[in-house]
């Protein structure tokens, strides 16, 4: 006989499924006015900004304060802007959705979801102003 299983089934522990983070160069350098000095400054300020921003959201989150979310999680768009990941951005939205809409099982999934971006994101920007520094040697 087939019998329940005993189990309680947590969606919590759903395992947070993410799309590759492909950073364009080109759409992110146009945003940069063309000029790589100024792109690498506005990588430097992303990964220096972005810990303390993460923070606040994280913390607005465990606190289930609303405003304090909302806030932040605009902060986090004006720290990312420039890099126009669609991934993200679709992320960011749907964890606005949730915070307006109280539901905190979708906030902690979302939020995840975010964290676990950010932390491919994150060696992607370091690469990219890694590039943009290193002097393109003449073609002989």
């Amino acid at each position: 006989m087939n019998q329940p299983s005993s189990k309680p089934v947590s969606r919590l522990r759903e395992s947070v499924s993410v799309e590759p983070i492909i950073l364009d160069c080109d759409h992110i350098l146009t945003h940069a006015g063309g000029d790589p000095e100024l792109l690498i400054r506005l990588c430097s300020v992303f990964l220096n900004e972005l810990p303390m921003r993460t923070e606040c959201m994280g913390v607005a989150i465990k606190d289930r304060n609303k405003i304090a979310s909302e806030r932040a999680l605009q902060q986090l768009r004006n720290c990312l802007i420039i890099f126009g990941s669609c991934e993200v951005f679709a992320t960011m939205e749907m964890l606005q959705a949730a915070v307006r809409g109280g539901r905190l099982r979708q906030v902690k999934r979302e939020w995840n979801r975010f964290e676990s971006q950010v932390r491919i994101l994150i060696p992607q920007v370091q690469q990219l102003m890694l590039e943009m520094s290193t002097p393109k040697s003449a073609v002989q």
